[in-house]
């Protein structure tokens, strides 16, 4: 799948930088036009298959979002990084 070669190339781009501050404040004009870039093209293919699968990506991607919501509490969970299973909940 070209779609994989194109986040690997996306990680590529944080793969030595460690640690990253919001905003990335430490990148240059051109690595963040490079970033974009990547971005764009992880996008693009992930829209594609999307289409091509028939999934309907925002659908999927608000469904994941209430389903994570259940399944990790913020005031339970905010700040930890623990397995669903530590909060007391099956997450299913």
């Amino acid at each position: 799948l070209a779609l994989v070669g194109e986040v690997g190339e996306l990680s590529e781009i944080f793969q030595w930088r460690g640690e990253c501050a919001p905003g990335l404040p430490d990148f240059k004009a051109s690595e963040r036009v490079h970033l974009g870039e990547e971005m764009a093209d992880v996008f693009i293919y992930l829209v594609r298959l999307a289409d091509v699968c028939g999934v309907d990506l925002a659908g999927a991607a608000c469904d994941k979002l209430a389903k994570n919501a259940e399944k990790y509490p913020s005031d339970k969970c905010r700040g930890r990084s623990d397995k669903y299973t530590a909060y007391g909940n099956s997450g299913e």
